[in-house]
């Protein structure tokens, strides 16, 4: 049995994502239905500022604005905004999203050397702060290759110094208005606005012009999810990136099934990556085993980089994939829960890999298992969807499955009869025989000279005869 260490580091990152997806699903649920979906988008993609988080529901702040108009120009360019040193150039704010958001021009003030944090935002104030971005952005030329302007009812109450902005927004289809009464629409420019109207607008913008700008791995993780193009702008993690695109060139087929895709990384995975167990028994592991580089660049690693790397190529592949964290056999664990054909199955990449390694053997004891299996040697605490189908497990695929005593007889004696040198079966029933008794079946057959047995915690056992 292998147990595993996860770092403080990369568990630090492990409990980031776990919290960021709760707090995605949490934003979720606070706002209207019409903008969970864009919400969601926005959170993935890291574009809700702190200040905006948990309460996009409310109205609109022009602080709280600040912070979302500079995660959208960053995600727009993959450029950090200006420093931020020295002096706040407002009296009544020293938010950093505030004074980027001046340098950068996105934001003025409002008077000699306040900043009125607290006013709520107008629509009109919105158009202009998303436009100024925008051109900020280097994408003004995009803007004007849109569509028409509306003709909105209330045109004239729209302000002079907006006027552009609205425009812009409009005709690219990114601001509209409501029914008027008297016909056409109304833009209502001094209607406040809400902070789950300005994701849903920033993450639209960011939808259309957008590119997905990639720091480190962890980020690589959720490139394969995001519609933008993937820009690496690391080395490291640009070589994990090629890396990947090449493994799945070579191993995923077209017409491939989902299972047929997973099992195809997972022996992937197996057969090019040993378990670190040296430096993990020294309690010397370095970093590199708890990444995907290590697994994947330098072929060796801890369960970390082996769930990471799994979790990385399976979404390439279009598999939906989980990152689980917990224990195994009372030791920190990292592990993957998969999405085959609408229902989920537990993959523990690490626990089929034989340590020491040997060349060559893969092993499926932990490949698509319940959450019931999964229990007796594991322990966690997710939300994630419950693992109970079985279809897709791979013993059960394979007709490899022994349901009780006298199945596995039969199976292990057909075995024998057909001259077959070994054989691998998964018993669903408790056996107190480790062996599975097989000294009884291979008494019947006299030209069994002998016979070997390896088994494992998932109840699977294999066994190889010699005969006479």
């Amino acid at each position: 049995m292998k147990t595993k260490k996860i770092s403080a580091l990369a568990a630090a990152a492990v409990l980031l994502g776990n919290l960021l997806c709760a707090s995605a699903s949490a934003a979720a649920e606070k706002v209207s239905g019409w903008a969970q979906q864009d919400v969601l988008e926005a959170q993935s993609s890291g574009l809700i500022p702190p200040g905006l988080s948990g309460r996009l529901g409310g109205r609109l702040t022009r602080e709280r604005f600040a912070g979302a108009a500079v995660k959208l120009y960053m995600a727009l360019t993959g450029v950090e905004p200006p420093s931020v040193a020295g002096p706040s150039p407002f009296r009544d704010t020293a938010d950093s999203f505030v004074r980027q958001a001046y340098k950068l021009g996105i934001v003025k003030g409002t008077g000699p050397s306040s900043f009125s944090p607290n006013a709520v935002m107008t629509r009109e104030q919105l158009a202009q702060m998303l436009y100024n971005t925008l051109v900020r952005a280097g994408l003004a030329g995009e803007l004007q290759a849109g569509g028409a302007a509306f003709a909105f009812a209330d045109a004239p109450h729209i302000a002079a110094w907006s006027r552009d902005a609205v425009n812009a927004l409009t005709a690219a289809g990114f601001m509209q208005g409501s029914p008027a009464p008297e016909g056409g629409a109304r833009f209502e420019p001094d209607r406040p606005a809400t902070g789950e109207q300005a994701i849903v607008l920033v993450n639209r913008i960011f939808r259309r012009f957008g590119t997905f700008f990639v720091h480190n791995e962890y980020e690589l993780m959720d490139a394969p999810l995001q519609p933008q193009p993937v820009v690496v702008k690391d080395s490291r993690t640009a070589a994990v990136y090629e890396k990947a695109k090449a493994v799945l060139a070579e191993i995923i087929r077209p017409g491939m099934s989902d299972y047929e895709k997973e099992l195809a990384i997972h022996d992937y995975l197996l057969l090019h990556v040993a378990y670190d167990y040296d430096n993990y028994v020294r309690n010397t592991v370095p970093e590199d085993s708890y990444t995907i580089y290590g697994a994947m660049i330098k072929g060796i690693a801890v369960c970390q980089g082996y769930a990471y790397a799994a979790q990385l190529l399976l979404e390439m592949a279009g598999i939906e994939t989980h990152l689980v964290t917990g224990t195994a056999g009372g030791v920190a664990h990292a592990w993957n829960k998969v999405k085959i054909d609408g229902d989920y199955y537990n993959l523990d990449v690490t626990w089929d890999d034989p340590v020491p390694d040997v060349a060559g053997r893969v092993a499926y004891g932990y490949f698509n298992v319940t959450d019931e299996e999964l229990r007796r040697d594991h322990s966690w605490h997710d939300q994630l969807p419950a693992a109970a189908a079985t279809k897709y497990n791979y013993y059960a695929i394979n007709n490899l499955i022994a349901s009780s005593p006298s199945d596995f007889d039969v199976r292990v004696g057909a075995a024998i009869d057909a001259g077959e040198n070994a054989i691998t079966l998964k018993r669903l029933y408790a056996d107190p025989q480790i062996d599975g008794g097989i000294g009884k079946i291979v008494a019947r057959y006299p030209d069994v000279s002998g016979y070997t047995y390896t088994t494992d915690s998932s109840n699977v056992i294999t066994y190889t005869f010699t005969y006479r």
